[in-house]
């Protein structure tokens, strides 16, 4: 009798695992869903231990319920090293876009020979695991589960006729699963959620269009505008005199020639100190100006005359150049130069 029982658990570790016994080629079982016979192709559905057996994609699909394989690193660990996992991933999709999916899913796993169910609804619904009733079968390369898992794992009716070896499964319509009008509100939800951002995003990217088209507008007003820009800063630099009790300074053709210059070489290099490692100061006296330079002001990126005098006033050096009382003359020039460093150069020289 001990011999015996020793060969029976191995042939029953052969029928789950291992090579296929030939009583197999003999269980001649048919599997129907809905009154129509499932095909198999190269492996047959075979019995257990009394138990129906059978290659879980063909019946799936037949169902109407997608089949995924997912392989990833689980929680075990051997020898120091994660190990891989296997899960079968059953899928009856109510609703779905590029951003989410509402319906019903169970997950298989092999290794561990359980199973749980997941429904995305309003409120998701998650199952604890729970082993499978019938241990996971691996014949000829095919995964077998127990027909009655997949059953119930698909919310179906199973009978089983022992005169006909069928089984014959009856689907419901996804209507009638559990929970599917919170599948419904939620599926709903995402969607009006994925439109409102749809809106959302149009409305904005529709809102920076106007946006860059009023400042591109304006940029372009001010272009056309910046032949007044010079004479702008003067009159706007002699009312701040007017205001500190000085007289006012007068343009001068060899220094607006030599702010000319400098603003040039400032969208190169900002800085007092010009390209060629002279002081600014040599600009004017290139330009043929007889007089006593004394100073200097330049900005970058200011886009209007007010914007530029505002700024410079607002900094303790550039409101003393403004309102030193020794100044008798002012050349001003502006340079718009797109994609440079600031865009926009103010200079101006003050002399006596």
């Amino acid at each position: 009798m001990k011999k015996k029982r020793m060969v029976t658990a191995l042939l029953t570790t052969a029928m789950v695992f291992g090579a296929v016994p030939t009583a197999f080629a003999a269980d001649n079982i048919t599997v129907t869903v809905d009154g129509q016979k499932v095909s198999f192709g190269d492996q047959q559905p075979v019995n257990i231990n009394g138990r129906v057996m059978v290659p879980v994609r063909a019946v799936a699909e037949k169902m109407g319920w997608n089949v995924e394989w997912f392989t990833y690193y689980g929680n075990t660990v051997v020898d120091g090293q994660f190990q891989q996992e296997h899960d079968i991933v059953l899928k009856n999709i109510v609703k779905k876009s590029d951003t989410y999916w509402a319906g019903y899913q169970t997950n298989i796993n092999i290794e561990h020979q359980t199973r749980s169910s997941r429904i995305d609804g309003k409120t998701p619904y998650q199952t604890k695991e729970a082993p499978v009733t019938v241990p996971i079968a691996t014949i000829n390369g095919r995964t077998l589960l127990g027909i009655r898992d997949i059953a119930e794992c698909t919310y179906s009716d199973i009978k089983w006729d022992s005169a006909s070896q069928t089984v014959q499964i009856t689907t419901k319509p996804v209507e009638q699963f559990p929970k599917y009008s919170d599948v419904l509100e939620y599926a709903n939800i995402r969607e009006g959620d994925t439109k409102r951002l749809q809106t959302e995003s149009e409305e904005t990217n529709l809102k920076n269009n106007k946006n860059q088209q009023e400042q591109q507008k304006q940029e372009e007003a001010a272009v056309t505008d910046e032949s007044s820009y010079a004479d702008e800063v003067i009159r706007l630099v002699n009312k701040e005199r007017e205001k500190a009790g000085l007289s006012s300074l007068e343009a001068n053709k060899e220094l607006t020639s030599a702010a000319e210059v400098r603003a040039k070489e400032i969208s190169k290099v900002f800085g007092h100190t010009r390209p060629d490692g002279n002081s600014f100061n040599t600009a004017a006296k290139e330009a043929g100006f007889d007089g006593d330079y004394i100073g200097e002001n330049i900005a970058g990126g200011r886009m209007t005359p007010a914007d530029v005098v505002e700024g410079w006033m607002n900094s303790e050096g550039h409101r003393k150049n403004i309102l030193r009382p020794e100044y008798n003359y002012i050349g001003v020039a502006y340079l718009h130069k797109s994609n440079s460093e600031y865009g926009r150069y103010w200079v101006q020289i003050f002399a006596r």
